[in-house]
């Protein structure tokens, strides 16, 4: 409807997560690293989470379509089952034989035996990865740890990437959690876009979508405004810019201006689609006590690391003041 007038071959602030149009922020760069060293090195459990919108789903895409010929790769989207039925659920995602009659104890049997297979002629690892794994029970979570740790010799035979919101670290941090987070080596958090990022977001995908020039498009005060009312989250960036675009064509704009953007924005707010991210909302007393408490600890523990230094270096001037004395 409105691609010829703003100049576009397609629509590119669609929802959907498309390959084609994932961009590359500092923040999920860094994620991609972390996952990636830690499948490489092995590691049983390896974390994800991020609010609601921040390109989780997409990471988990671009690791499906660009990972190696050496690594099976099995997805679970919809984690709200009991542990019950999770494991048969893997069992099914990976194409493993599945126990003539089903049960959490055969099933972690087969599953065992199937991963023992792979690993044994050397050639594949094996990556399962647990979308929305906010939803997952304790019965399920306590299964996803008895997978995890299963292993031949010294290896693990399985590597877990649990992707859940950002409330779902402050479930792991319950003490009944203990076991499961232990096995966590590597762990990654996708944050909100930057002012900048949200800037070069926006043009990004209107390249990708046919625009010579995304400043003609979308004004910076538009932008600006499409930055405070998104709270820096990628899907409602996306809302924004689609809505814009359509309340612009439709009233003739060129390119969108902030109060085109602001009209979007308060319609969806007072109808209730447009809302402020899990991270913005204040935390509760006992989230404040736990942070606190914990950079008190990496404070102690910088300061006793920076006192060791420095009774070190003292003992390496001292040498070397006594062999120039020498």
């Amino acid at each position: 409807m409105y691609r010829e007038f703003y100049g576009l071959n397609e629509k590119p602030f669609n929802i959907l997560p498309d390959p084609d149009y994932f961009y590359l922020s500092q923040w999920h760069q860094q994620a991609i690293t972390h996952i990636e060293y830690g499948i490489m090195n092995g590691d049983s459990l390896i974390l994800l989470t991020g609010d609601a919108g921040t390109g989780k789903t997409s990471i988990i895409y671009r690791m499906v379509v660009d990972h190696p010929e050496d690594t099976i790769v099995g997805v679970i989207f919809n984690s709200a089952v009991g542990g019950d039925h999770i494991v048969e659920m893997i069992l099914t995602e990976l194409e493993a034989d599945m126990p003539v009659n089903p049960t959490p104890a055969s099933c972690l049997d087969a599953l065992q035996q199937y991963l023992l297979n792979i690993y044994t002629k050397g050639e594949k690892r094996v990556l399962l990865i647990l979308d929305e794994a906010q939803n997952l029970s304790d019965e399920a979570l306590e299964q996803v740890r008895m997978i995890s740790n299963l292993q031949a010799g010294k290896d693990n035979l399985i590597s877990i990437l649990m992707v859940g919101q950002s409330g779902f670290r402050s479930r792991l941090s319950k003490a009944r959690y203990s076991q499961i987070v232990q096995r966590i080596v590597v762990s990654a958090h996708l944050s909100r876009l930057r002012a900048q990022e949200v800037k070069e977001y926006i043009q990004y995908r209107l390249r990708q979508g046919g625009a010579e020039d995304p400043s003609l498009i979308f004004s910076d005060e538009a932008v600006a405004k499409i930055t405070e009312y998104s709270h820096g989250i990628p899907r409602n960036i996306n809302v924004l810019c689609e809505g814009a675009l359509v309340y612009g064509f439709a009233d003739d704009i060129k390119p969108v201006t902030a109060d085109v953007v602001e009209a979007f924005a308060e319609e969806r707010i007072n109808d209730g689609l447009l809302t402020v991210p899990e991270s913005s909302r204040p935390y509760d007393e006992d989230e404040v006590c736990r942070y606190i408490e914990e950079l008190e600890k990496r404070v102690a523990s910088l300061e006793s690391s920076m006192g060791i230094v420095k009774r070190t270096l003292v003992r390496i001037i001292q040498k070397i003041k006594g062999l120039n004395g020498k």
